[in-house]
């Protein structure tokens, strides 16, 4: 008898995921969405269902325990009691330490590592987790999440949308704009397929653009509204290729605060553009 071939034991394995499904469905409450019967090959889509139904089967029972005792329970130096040069190495030691069981610090903007290392020993060690572990999954923890700088996060999205809209990136684009509050240069309502068509508009007219830079002038945040004027540069080439021209200029971009975090863009002046 000859042995099965390759498409008959992936027959087989996605028998037994779908299997495997309904019964994380009927236990656990799981949701699988179509999207999760995707690409991926049924061994690795197996060994996802197994790390599924471990977490629901350590979650059940978890208790929540500080993060400090949750990686071993360091001691790390009084930051007071570190002289600065080694500093760093003491920051890095202990990221180490937390990679070691998954955890990761992500800081979205420039801080002080004294401040990074304050962080992580005087506030995130004491914050309690979930007494899970699974092998390959991470826990991720924001500094901004603890202490949010509004206006550093406005300049980062109005710098994203610049970026999405002068390097014509479409999926960017979307994630940037607000979809509901979105107005042109005069402030009349537009959706965003309307802005992606001035996005492919202004680019039909050149052959590439290229080194495009952004730098901020001012930058002004009241509540759940900010404003972010940036200074332009780039250059570009037209359709013939007959020359490249740098361009300066500048834009003045309205945003709101986001309900998944960070914030939209809901006008975007761009006289030289648009």
């Amino acid at each position: 008898m000859n042995p099965p071939d390759d498409d008959f034991q992936d027959r087989i394995q996605r028998i037994l995921n779908e299997k495997k499904r309904e019964e994380l469905s009927e236990k656990y409450g799981a949701e699988f969405s179509l999207e999760d019967d995707s690409d991926l090959p049924p061994e690795v889509e197996a060994q996802w269902l197994d790390n599924i139904e471990e977490f629901e089967r350590q979650f059940e029972n978890a208790t929540r325990i500080p993060l400090r005792e949750f990686v071993g329970a360091p001691s790390p130096r009084p930051l007071a009691d570190i002289p600065s040069a080694g500093l760093e190495t003491e920051l890095n030691q202990l990221l180490d330490l937390l990679a070691e069981h998954e955890i990761f610090v992500d800081f979205l903007h420039d801080i002080e590592t004294a401040e990074a290392y304050r962080f992580i020993t005087e506030e995130l060690l004491d914050e309690e987790v979930d007494n899970i572990r699974i092998p390959g999954m991470q826990s991720h923890f924001i500094y901004e999440e603890f202490h949010p700088n509004d206006k550093e996060d406005a300049q980062m999205w109005a710098k994203e949308f610049l970026n999405a809209f002068f390097t014509n990136d479409e999926e960017q684009l979307t994630v940037a704009v607000s979809n509901e509050e979105l107005r042109d240069e005069q402030g009349e309502p537009i959706t965003p397929a309307q802005m992606h068509q001035r996005m492919a508009q202004f680019h039909a007219g050149y052959a590439f653009i290229s080194n495009f830079a952004a730098e901020t002038l001012t930058c002004e945040v009241e509540g759940d509204r900010a404003t972010v004027e940036m200074a332009l540069s780039w250059e570009s080439s037209s359709r013939n290729l007959t020359q490249i021209v740098a361009t300066k200029g500048q834009a003045m971009l309205h945003l709101k605060r986001s309900q998944y975090g960070g914030w939209d863009v809901t006008q975007a002046i761009l006289p030289s553009l648009l």
